[in-house]
């Protein structure tokens, strides 16, 4: 089990692969396992490093001291430790602004960036959604009903209604072993609330790729589109058929994108 000694943590990762590095940072409540849709394909073309971020999966302690500078910071110190001088990195969702970060405070270690249903930081309404979400949690709230209202954000209503399909996820999530913590997703939580990344986008450079998922509901397309539009140098997709999980509504599709971004390089 790979890790990396940190001063506050210790940072789990997994790697797989071989060819150019990239770099996966997970969103919100997710871990290194939430890659598994897409992992296997990446790995056939870039040297995959995916970190279980501070308060989630085998990363620990889960309740340590959390913030999107100190991610972004574990990120760096990960690529340093792999012997990488230059990834791609890609986020997604509130990995995304841990992303945004690391360019803005480790810019020579990325080469080119990808942000998957992000933006410069997440709006009021999510805010208190996800303020609500972690009370509830910390309450004691059934886990499975606070999985399902979880995956009325993520998910389409298509995916939802399969019911093999939702069933499959719902146990799979019940069945974690590493699952949050109420104290580690409080932590993140309050992490996300506390991100703004205006002066981080004055910063990105670098060749980058937003991505948007044609029915998210926490970052719509039209916000999406419009954060593309205020970075230097960065192109736009939306994925058809899928909302804020993109890479597990839509595995191919999301590969495929990344893909083509890396090789237009």
């Amino acid at each position: 089990m790979p890790t990396l000694e940190r001063p506050d943590v210790t940072l789990h990762y997994e790697e797989r692969g071989g060819g150019p590095p990239l770099l996966l940072v997970a969103g919100i409540a997710s871990d290194s396992l939430s890659w598994l849709p897409v992992a296997t394909p990446l790995a056939a073309r870039f040297r995959t490093l995916m970190p279980d971020n501070r308060g989630v999966g085998r990363t620990c302690p889960q309740d340590a001291p959390c913030s999107i500078d100190a991610m972004a910071d574990d990120c760096a110190a990960l690529l340093r430790h792999a012997g990488i001088e230059r990834a791609t990195v890609l986020g997604h969702s509130m990995g995304g602004f841990v992303a945004q970060r690391l360019v803005r405070r480790h810019p020579g270690l990325v080469g080119r960036l990808v942000l998957v249903a992000t933006a410069a930081g997440a709006s009021e309404r999510d805010r208190a959604r996800f303020d609500a979400m972690a009370a509830s949690l910390e309450a004691g709230e059934d886990r499975a009903r606070w999985l399902a209202r979880l995956f009325e954000l993520v998910f389409t209503a298509r995916f939802r209604n399969d019911r093999s399909m939702i069933a499959a996820v719902m146990a799979w999530s019940l069945a974690h072993p590493d699952a949050p913590s109420a104290r580690g997703f409080r932590r993140q939580v309050d992490a996300m609330v506390a991100y703004d990344g205006t002066d981080d986008d004055a910063a990105i450079a670098v060749p980058t790729l937003v991505v948007a998922g044609r029915e998210d509901p926490l970052f719509p397309v039209e916000r999406c589109e419009a954060f593309a539009r205020s970075l230097r140098a960065a192109g736009f997709a939306v994925i058809e058929d899928a909302a804020h999980a993109v890479h597990t509504e839509q595995p191919a599709a999301f590969v495929d994108a990344i893909v083509r971004f890396a090789a237009s390089a």
